[in-house]
């Protein structure tokens, strides 16, 4: 797996960004700059990032897509959906039909099932809004689309109410991904990283919810210990027992408490950061 950030520019000011906070500006835009570097990474899926991806346009993202089809790589597009409300649909059409030809699918960001909460999350004005309706323009256009939900001190409780949300507003999806959010970038060290054990019973109960509305979906970034019955949901237990590498390696790390734990060859351990703010499991 390769992540490739396209460029820093972006339509929302999430809390939970890992991307650093301040400074930089662009990284290189230029089309070549982004091909030369996507056929120097490793082989695997192509997670296509920013910022914004979609802010690049039709044209350039749809060569970008092609040259991952050529090199016989899958490709992941991250969004937040926004800007997907606001092109032609015909452009929506083109990319999705380039991301299905490289074997893809987009990788929704949704943080809340209310615009109030949203807002919070996200910064963006009228971003609930715009968010549904793109997601419900990339699923008109025949695309993949896979949610992520990222979980913090924001939207933990609320984790049953979106699950019920999806099912009843998203129907389509291709799967849902709740993921712990990353104590880095703009929420790094931040009051946003709750406890997991307060985020298990609300989990719990939204997976619950998933499984009786037969919404496919995983966990990442929470170790299965906190995940009762659904622990088989942790994403790295896959990558674990298949011996595969990858960013589970570097960002998380077993702890004492790790010891004569059931998933102990199976899990990672926490994420390092969680681990600073919260100094244990």
């Amino acid at each position: 797996m390769a992540l490739i950030h396209l460029f820093r520019r972006c339509n929302q000011r999430c809390v939970f960004c890992s991307y650093p906070a301040e400074g930089g500006g662009e990284e290189s835009s230029a089309l070549k700059d982004w091909l030369k570097e996507i056929a120097a990474m490793p082989p695997g899926l192509v997670q296509l990032s920013g910022g914004e991806p979609l802010l690049a346009g039709a044209d350039k993202l749809c060569l970008l897509l092609a040259a991952v089809k050529k090199l016989g790589r899958r490709a992941e597009l991250q969004t937040n959906a926004l800007a997907a409300a606001e092109l032609p649909e015909e452009e929506i059409k083109r990319i999705a039909r380039a991301l299905k030809a490289a074997g893809g699918y987009f990788n929704v960001n949704f943080p809340a099932a209310a615009p109030a909460l949203d807002f919070k999350t996200t910064r963006a004005r009228g971003g609930f809004k715009k968010r549904l309706a793109g997601v419900k323009k990339l699923l008109k256009a025949g695309a993949a689309v896979r949610l992520t939900h990222v979980i913090s001190s924001l939207n933990y409780r609320k984790l049953p109410a979106f699950a019920s949300y999806a099912a009843k507003n998203l129907k389509g999806i291709a799967w849902l991904q709740f993921s712990y959010i990353k104590g880095i970038g703009r929420a790094g060290g931040s009051k946003y990283l709750p406890e997991y054990g307060a985020v298990q019973p609300y989990l719990e109960k939204a997976l619950t919810i998933c499984r009786e509305n037969r919404i496919h979906c995983e966990v990442d970034h929470i170790p299965p210990c906190f995940l009762g019955e659904f622990y088989r949901l942790n994403v790295d237990m896959v990558k674990m027992k298949e011996g595969l590498r990858g960013p589970h390696l570097e960002e998380k790390k077993q702890v004492a408490a790790c010891r004569g734990c059931r998933f102990l060859k199976l899990c990672p351990g926490p994420r390092k950061d969680y681990i600073a703010v919260h100094k244990a499991l």
